[in-house]
């Protein structure tokens, strides 16, 4: 499988699931959800699945391409069970829908345990968590690169 990239944050996204029930990509930076067609249909209730396509296939280009397929992604408001108003958007070339960051709740309120997602309830994680990993990867590489020329002059200096 090809990497999959975030649109909204340009993050490598991870992807969940399998052949049979369909893939979900998840962003651990933004918490975006691009869900395969497949995925949705094992996992949504197919009424709120058709209401979810029907007002996203009558919308409007979105400006991006699908991060799975590369298609043509179109965007539509579409109401919620609580009567909220959010704007989802789909690939009109495999039929995946990309959720911004907890839209999916809405609509798969287990999504969580569903595709074994991490708790972000507290307000804080989401704001750093995605960063996390990027912040000690850079802290390491900068001592290692820092070590590796202290050892260089030190070795230079006993010559």
């Amino acid at each position: 499988m090809t990497e999959v990239i975030c649109p909204c944050c340009n993050s490598e996204i991870g992807v969940q699931g399998d052949i049979v029930e369909g893939h979900m990509h998840y962003c651990g930076s933004c918490r975006g959800i691009l869900a395969s067609d497949r995925w949705l249909n094992s996992n949504t209730r197919q009424t709120n699945l058709r209401n979810l396509r029907k007002a996203v296939f009558d919308g409007q280009p979105a400006g991006f391409h699908c991060p799975a397929c590369q298609g043509e992604m179109v965007k539509g408001p579409v109401t919620t069970n609580q009567g909220a108003t959010i704007e989802v958007d789909g690939c009109l070339k495999c039929g995946s829908l990309w959720f911004d960051n907890r839209e999916i709740e809405s609509f798969i309120p287990d999504i969580r345990e569903k595709a074994n997602l991490p708790d972000d309830s507290n307000p804080i994680l989401p704001v750093i968590s995605g960063g996390v990993h990027v912040a000690k990867e850079m802290i390491t590489n900068l001592f290692d690169a820092f070590g590796s020329f202290a050892g260089r002059k030190k070795d230079d200096s006993e010559e």
